[in-house]
């Protein structure tokens, strides 16, 4: 008698079946579907694979998507004027995290030896910080003052810095990591010079990619005092000619663009970053020569469009205009010093937990808006966060012995007190465009403290 075939196990028959249903389902979809929408799902999935198998490839694409990405309002957030025409915005970085972020858990749980989320200095403070976001949100919305679907959506944004430093964090555990990690933000960051001093002959104030019809000014102004901190401090510190010479000319590039988004809020923090170099860095000589060597040369060919925006400052006329002893402000330096009045008038209404993120409406000054936002409670939080964050870039500088550590180090003390000075009049800590590149570069700085031993 013949040998009777085995039978097929009940497992891969239904394995099966369900695969042949799918690629149904697909085929359908992808004969309704808009053209471009297959081709962004086959991207996605092999950007989730590639991430999967190399969680750097993921990393490296963050990186690069910061501020090459594309946006897509999704929803008003219910404000009158400014904020009611500024949406929910979805950016491809966004779904880039989500989908690096997915592949990441998938991946720990692949390979045990990961483990969880890495302990660091900042992890408390980050964890504070999160729920008092989450917490006046949902008191803002059971007590109406809220959309929940636009609340919720602009916290979980702000989560999305934090995953960028904790997947950061967990992934750098040896130097050449580090070393790709940071070269491809400084390069990113070079490619963004690039365009930007490329806009300047046009006469507009430049702007990153993709932001849009306006675009923001004082994002990409934020974003260049932070990359002229970390560029300079890696030029003073670094031993390598290569990091050296690379850096500075980074640093050097900087400037002009900085100078022409016209963004006040960005030459504060330029300046404050420059006085906490001075403080820190032990080649202060170096830094004075080139400072004085800069100041020189913008004093002969400064652009004319930056002495009308420094004189426009004092020029106002309109009888609504605030006057600052004989000194009477421009209309915008007004309305923004009055808006300060406002909110915090409005504190005082919702004292401890605020009014919840976006409960209030548009105000354009950092730590009003927290105040006003999360209340005491939340702006204690974020003053934590802050404080360890310093704590931990100083503690990189003062400790370590690699040079590329301590001037990564030194470079995010400066970078954070550029951006505090920057967030006097701008919402630093929530713009995507500045947050991303600083927690990615944070995760960084947490990470080479892990990589030497302590002495």
């Amino acid at each position: 008698m013949p040998a009777t075939a085995p039978a097929l196990p009940a497992a891969r028959i239904l394995f099966a079946s369900g695969l042949l249903a799918a690629l149904l389902a697909l085929s359908l979809w992808i004969g309704s579907a808009p053209p471009g929408a297959p081709l962004l799902g086959v991207a996605a999935v092999i950007l989730f694979l590639a991430t999967l198998v190399n969680a750097e490839a993921g990393l490296v694409i963050i990186v690069i998507s910061m501020l090459l990405s594309p946006e897509i309002p999704l929803a008003s957030a219910g404000g009158a004027g400014l904020e009611g025409s500024r949406s929910v915005i979805l950016r491809s970085e966004d779904l880039v995290l989500l989908l690096v972020g997915f592949a990441w858990i998938a991946r720990m749980a692949i390979h045990k030896d990961l483990g969880a989320i890495r302990r660091t200095r900042l992890n408390a403070s980050i964890g504070v910080y999160i729920a008092c976001c989450l917490f006046s949100t949902l008191i803002g919305i059971e007590a109406g003052r809220i959309r929940p679907a636009v609340g919720l959506c602009f916290v979980a944004k702000y989560v999305e810095y934090f995953l960028v430093f904790f997947i950061t964090v967990n992934y750098v555990r040896s130097e050449d990591r580090l070393r790709r990690l940071l070269l491809a933000v400084l390069l990113t960051a070079a490619a963004i010079d690039l365009y930007a001093i490329a806009q300047i002959p046009s006469g507009v104030r430049p702007t990153a990619p993709f932001e849009g019809k306006e675009g923001e000014p004082n994002t990409l102004g934020g974003y260049l005092v932070l990359i002229f901190s970390v560029s300079c401090a890696i030029a003073l510190t670094a031993t390598e000619r290569r990091w050296r010479r690379g850096c500075a000319l980074l640093a050097a590039g900087s400037i002009p663009p900085l100078l022409a988004t016209l963004s006040r809020s960005s030459w504060i923090g330029l300046a404050a970053s420059l006085v906490a170099l001075f403080a820190l860095a032990p080649a202060r000589r170096r830094l004075a020569a080139a400072a004085i060597l800069a100041a020189a040369l913008l004093f002969f060919v400064h652009p004319r469009s930056v002495e009308q925006r420094i004189a426009y400052t004092f020029q106002g006329e309109e009888e609504e205009s605030v006057s600052v002893g004989r000194v009477r402000l421009d209309s915008s330096s007004s309305a923004r010093l009055s808006s300060w009045g406002e909110a915090l008038r409005a504190w005082t209404r919702h004292p401890i937990a605020g009014w919840g993120v976006t409960g209030y409406g548009f105000l354009d000054a950092q730590y009003f808006r927290i105040l006003v936002e999360l209340g005491a409670v939340g702006f204690a939080a974020f003053a934590l966060l802050a404080g360890s964050a310093g704590r931990a870039f100083h503690l990189a500088f003062a400790r370590l012995q690699d040079p590329l550590h301590r001037g990564l180090g030194l470079g995010m003390c400066a970078g954070l007190v550029g951006l505090l000075a920057h967030a006097v009049g701008t919402n630093t800590f929530m713009l995507i465009r500045v947050m991303e590149p600083f927690w990615l570069l944070s995760g960084l700085v947490v990470a080479s403290l892990a990589l030497e031993p302590r002495p």
